[in-house]
């Protein structure tokens, strides 16, 4: 009787390793030139920066504005650290970068490889080496095309991040426009704590002067 067993199929190749997302050196040096160019944009939004455009209430109620101030660079500052890990996300930036960094470490293997098998072959053959192009050249074969695709998406990157500018500078208009509301609100109502107290002032002008007529008419009793 004929054996019906199938043959066992080949076994699948194992799957690749998957890219840490840890930020790499080039991950890293992303994160720190997007805080340190945040922190030089919002340095120039500065507490007397802010405070000149509205004097009256800098001088009238300055801890008021300062908390205002401190409030609205905070939210700045988180609103675009939000949008950047999202655009990071998104477009995983991070993982490319990391891939990147692995491109590179084995085109340097593989440069290094070259060189000691061009080295072991011109011992062997007389000094004649099997290819006349230099290292540069077949490193540069190698990565160009690597290059031209992280160009590009750094091009994508860069509108991205322009677009992400324009909706930050957005933001602070609505801001601005929120605080300009609110110190009107805080000058109508100094303007009414002005006139109550002149009010008030005159109310106490007249209550002294009465009292003083009544008391010089008990005296005349």
């Amino acid at each position: 009787m004929p054996s019906t067993t199938s043959p066992s199929p080949s076994p699948s190749p194992p799957p690749q390793a998957p890219i840490p997302l840890t930020p790499g050196p080039r991950a890293s040096r992303l994160h720190d030139v997007y805080e340190k160019s945040l922190a030089s944009a919002l340095n120039t939004i500065s507490y007397p920066a802010f405070s000149s455009c509205f004097p009256t209430v800098a001088s009238k109620a300055p801890e008021a504005l300062k908390a205002v101030h401190g409030q609205m660079v905070s939210r700045l500052r988180q609103f675009a650290i939000d949008e950047f890990e999202m655009i990071l996300r998104e477009r995983k930036v991070v993982e490319r970068l990391n891939g990147l960094e692995g491109v590179i470490e084995s085109a340097r293997r593989r440069k290094a490889r070259g060189v000691d098998a061009d080295a072991d072959a011109a011992g062997g053959d007389g000094g004649v080496a099997p290819h006349t192009l230099p290292a540069p050249s077949i490193l540069a074969a190698h990565l160009t095309p690597i290059y031209t695709t992280q160009q590009s998406q750094l091009n994508a990157k860069l509108q991205t991040t322009q677009s992400q500018n324009a909706i930050l500078a957005e933001e602070i208009r609505k801001q601005r426009e929120e605080i300009e509301k609110l110190v009107r609100g805080v000058e109508v109502v100094v303007e009414d704590l002005d006139r109550a107290n002149g009010v008030l002032e005159r109310e106490v002008d007249g209550l002294g002067r009465e009292a003083l007529e009544a008391e010089g008419v008990l005296r005349e009793v």
